[in-house]
């Protein structure tokens, strides 16, 4: 075979990522760069003298040179809007975005300052987390030109990953009929009680399920990791927190932590940004929408990861006890 054969999803070499950050970036003394972690994207953690930095470098079937640029440019007017987030380094010529030729297809890099401080845990913190996304959101709502990624509308939440649940569950017909129910549901509530329009519909981080969120001694959090931001209603952007502790735990006992949880987050947020009844009553979805979206994705990604031996009867039963759970509990 004369051409090598194709790749679906590589992993770059760390030291020559750290080669590359050292010829391209303005860091103090030799970068030492350690393979971290990998997600729907890939993480490496770099560190200059003092300095720590994460280099994300993007799946390329999942992310568009257009769709990384646009993630630097809101993260910038994020930040000089005073918003807390992890900040995108520029290289010595004022590049944020370097395209990386990957044997599967060009990949994207971006040099993030590492995020400092401790993991939430306190009141102080979910409360201060919502004000600050709140201040995210009104934020974002003044960027010029707006966001150009719509990944967040109702299409890619629900539409696409139904369609790649219903191939897994094609012997399970009526355990997805349960599923679909749920979907179409969910969008006949978004669609009749909120406007398209800000503040109600426009930039949202996508993933708040609180991870992504670093505090410092005082409470002030930082968020990063925007890889799945996109345009769409704020509603479902504030519901995905809703689901942040053990967002799989369906016990009486987890439920009251997780409403108790909710509500210090909500008292901030609507402490910056006061919620419509429109968009209060899309909450009471219960993160719905985004469990079929975390559903679809992971089949639709980490099977070009890890493939596809975890999708199995075992992973249906788990998500379909959630589902049965939200049922018994909004009769629809």
């Amino acid at each position: 075979m004369s051409q090598p054969f194709p790749v679906q999803n590589s992993t770059l070499n760390a030291d020559a990522l750290a080669e590359l950050v050292r010829q391209e970036y303005p860091l103090q003394g030799s970068p030492v760069c350690k393979f971290w972690r990998k997600g729907m994207g890939d993480t490496y953690r770099i560190e200059a003298g003092n300095q720590l930095f994460f280099l994300k470098v993007s799946m390329a079937s999942r992310r568009s040179r257009k769709d990384v640029d646009e993630e630097v440019r809101l993260l910038l007017h994020l930040a000089r809007g005073g918003v807390g987030v992890a900040v995108p380094i520029a290289s010595f010529d004022g590049r944020y975005v370097l395209a990386l030729p990957a044997p599967e297809g060009e990949r994207y890099g971006v040099l993030f300052e590492g995020a400092k401080g401790i993991e939430g845990t306190t009141d102080l913190h979910r409360r201060e987390l919502g004000r600050m996304v709140a201040r995210m959101h009104l934020c974002a709502d003044s960027l010029d030109p707006p966001y150009d990624r719509d990944c967040l509308e109702l299409e890619h939440l629900l539409d696409d990953n139904l369609a790649c649940i219903e191939s897994l569950m094609v012997h399970r017909p009526k355990d997805y009929e349960i599923i679909a129910r749920i979907a179409k549901h969910a969008k006949e509530v978004v669609t009749s009680v909120l406007p398209r329009r800000n503040p109600e519909h426009g930039v949202c981080h996508g993933d708040l399920y609180g991870g992504d969120v670093l505090y410092s001694p005082d409470g002030v959090p930082v968020i990063f990791d925007f890889d799945s931001s996109g345009c769409g209603w704020r509603a479902l952007d504030i519901a995905v927190f809703k689901g942040s502790s053990d967002w799989m735990d369906t016990n009486p006992e987890t439920e009251i932590r997780r409403q108790q949880e909710v509500a210090q987050f909500l008292d901030g947020y609507m402490s910056v940004r006061e919620l419509s009844s429109g968009e209060l009553e899309v909450l009471k979805l219960d993160s719905a929408v985004h469990h079929i979206f975390l559903m679809g994705i992971v089949l639709r990604y980490w099977s070009i990861r890890d493939g596809w031996h975890w999708a199995d009867d075992s992973f249906i039963d788990w998500h379909m006890k959630w589902f049965r759970h939200w049922i018994d509990r909004h009769p629809i």
